[in-house]
């Protein structure tokens, strides 16, 4: 019976603990909640990566909505804000060594910032500063790496933004 008791104990204690986790429409957010509905305003992509700008838009949506501390419309009339990602550099580096010049390993790079801005004044709400964001990779797993990088990127994006930085 005693050992049941502790048991118990424990677990509310372990429950307790994690409270500071949360799912849901409970999440933590940079941004007061009347103006949590949110609208891409636009990517700008300096890059000639025509893949870029959609993958971005695709991963910032499903990350932001995963975490449930947003709603996301697809017009910027129905927003309350808007969030503009600007593309600051985006490149592979590599390393060539070894008496064939062969390449054997290379990096990608993804930096980038983002602004949350009011759509009733155009005020910054919120900037994430530079996020720079790298995988490494080997010959022939670019594709790999620019998945990896830019997934990577946008999660450290949407952490910045569910916890007051």
């Amino acid at each position: 019976m005693k050992s049941l008791r502790y048991s118990a104990i424990f677990l509310i204690l372990i429950l307790t603990g994690c409270s500071g986790y949360t799912l849901g429409e409970g999440g933590v957010s940079v941004l007061p909640p009347e103006y949590r509905t949110l609208a891409i305003r636009e990517i700008t992509n300096p890059t000639t990566l025509s893949w870029i700008e959609p993958r971005i838009r695709k991963l910032l949506r499903d990350e932001l909505n995963n975490r449930g501390t947003i709603t996301w419309v697809d017009t910027q009339a129905q927003a309350d804000s808007v969030i503009s990602i600007d593309i600051r550099r985006y490149y592979r580096p590599t390393a060539v060594s070894g008496g064939s010049d062969e390449t054997l390993r290379s990096v990608a790079v993804f930096t980038f910032n983002a602004t949350i801005r009011s759509t009733t004044d155009d005020s910054v709400l919120w900037q994430s500063g530079t996020i720079s964001q790298n995988w490494p990779f080997f010959t022939g797993d670019e594709a790999n790496a620019d998945a990896e990088v830019t997934r990577l990127g946008i999660r450290r994006l949407a952490d910045r933004m569910t916890q007051n930085y």
